[in-house]
């Protein structure tokens, strides 16, 4: 998955979040105990499409996780020498790396693993957002009880 479309798709849910967070507080208002039941009837709703999100990007960063796996191994065959002839006529390297902390600093600044984890780093901001939009959501129900029992005490309702 490129950045930008991750970045896209961050910014999609973000905005979706708060469209979807968005209560009309309007008290001693009729329409408001309304709006509240239609609210509490949406949460499941609203917690199924930001768990599909959650679990698509755990899919996605898992893929990604995996190809670093992948890339670290060819990287370290690259800088130790050991790739086919092929790989270095398309990206010569000089001389084959042999210790192990000259191996690690080759490959923690390398340009091409350093791209897939920044892609992971930011897909775990993503999750770290949904699953705190997921508990917000699982807390809705208390909220609108809360908001509910408000009314009827501004109400002179017991």
């Amino acid at each position: 998955m490129q950045f930008d479309n991750l970045r896209n798709l961050f910014e999609k849910i973000r905005n979706d979040w708060a469209e979807d967070s968005e209560v009309d507080f309007q008290f001693k208002n009729k329409q408001y105990t309304t709006d509240l039941g239609k609210l509490a009837l949406e949460i499941p709703f609203q917690h199924n499409k930001y768990l599909n999100h959650y679990t698509d990007l755990t899919q996605v960063k898992t893929s990604l996780e995996f190809q670093v796996r992948k890339l670290v191994r060819d990287k370290r065959e690259y800088y130790g020498g050991e790739a086919d002839a092929k790989t270095y006529a398309e990206k010569p390297f000089g001389a084959s790396i042999k210790t192990s902390e000259k191996m690690k600093t080759y490959l923690e600044s390398d340009e091409d693993i350093i791209a897939l984890e920044a892609k992971i780093k930011y897909i775990d901001q993503m999750l770290y957002f949904l699953d705190s939009v997921m508990r917000q959501i699982s807390n809705r129900g208390f909220q609108i009880k809360s908001a509910i029992e408000w009314e009827k005490f501004i109400n002179g309702n017991d």
